[in-house]
């Protein structure tokens, strides 16, 4: 069996008739009838029911036309995969990204690629760790900016940036009157907290609180850091969230930003299915990523 079989097969298996099929692939008939019968002979089997109008196909034959057509797939991919790689790379990479730091991260590393590989493109999705994590499984997207911990065995990936805890503190609270730097975790003990959704995240928050033996209040669980500010300035809580949202926030926003002592860190990830091939574009930019 060969990939001209197969393309032969395809073709009558698209055109259920074999004038039709020879037409299309510019041959007479005797050889792809030829072919079609070397395929029977090597399966041992019959792939093709020849009517009096139209061809179908047996068990055997609808089995061969699946394979076949990924066979053929996977051919052109590596052809393309191949050129690229003598011809300069081209192609879309989906990358996805969390909304705190990630989509400064992604600008940067696009920015340098793209003085490299000017033909490539990209589609950038942003979400939740989580959403990332699902989306990274299902194969909808090549890479994502994620940040630790993992939530699945599934995924691997390299470290690309840290940063800090910070609180966000209401402007009229006493902590954010105090001439202190910092915020101690001891004096978040009894205050209404604003953390991240992620059952991950809040299981880590939970750690810091386990030397005071007080369990943390937690007010307001929320998927977006975006949200942040906005529930503090309306007095409803303290946030806890990494620095890089802080950033985010605009000067006219009525809170204060203090760091969180002891000094507690989050580690940003450039992340991707271990359980998938990576394409070769997505390891170049990793690649990439990594000479940074």
């Amino acid at each position: 069996m060969d990939l001209r079989q197969i393309k032969y097969f395809l073709a009558v298996a698209e055109e259920r008739n074999i004038t039709k099929a020879a037409k299309k692939l510019h041959l007479s008939q005797p050889p792809l009838s030829r072919a079609l019968i070397d395929l029977e002979n090597e399966f041992n089997c019959k792939l093709l029911i020849r009517g009096k109008r139209n061809i179908t196909l047996t068990p055997e034959g609808l089995a061969l036309k699946r394979r076949g057509e990924q066979l053929i797939t996977l051919t052109d991919m590596t052809k393309t995969e191949i050129l690229n790689m003598e011809q300069g790379l081209s192609g879309t990479l989906y990358i996805g990204h969390v909304d705190s730091d990630g989509p400064t991260l992604i600008a940067e590393w696009i920015s340098s690629f793209k003085k490299i590989y000017p033909n490539v493109t990209y589609n950038l999705w942003c979400g939740t760790v989580d959403d990332l994590t699902d989306r990274l499984k299902s194969g909808l997207i090549d890479l994502a900016i994620t940040m630790s911990p993992s939530s699945s065995d599934m995924i691997e990936g390299i470290k690309v940036f840290s940063e800090d805890w910070v609180t966000i503190i209401p402007s009229k609270h006493p902590l954010a009157k105090s001439k202190k730097p910092n915020v101690n975790v001891k004096e978040l003990v009894n205050e209404d907290l604003i953390i991240s959704s992620r059952k991950i995240r809040e299981n880590e928050i939970r750690e810091w609180f386990k030397p005071t033996n007080i369990e943390p209040h937690f007010i307001v669980k929320t998927a977006h850091s975006s949200n942040a500010a906005k529930l503090v300035a309306k007095n409803i809580g303290i946030a806890l969230f990494p620095a890089s949202v802080a950033k985010n926030i605009s000067g006219d926003t009525d809170v204060i930003i203090k760091k969180v002592t002891p000094t507690m860190k989050v580690d940003y990830l450039l992340s991707w299915n271990k359980e998938k091939e990576l394409k070769a574009l997505a390891t170049k930019f990793i690649d990439h990523v990594k000479s940074l």
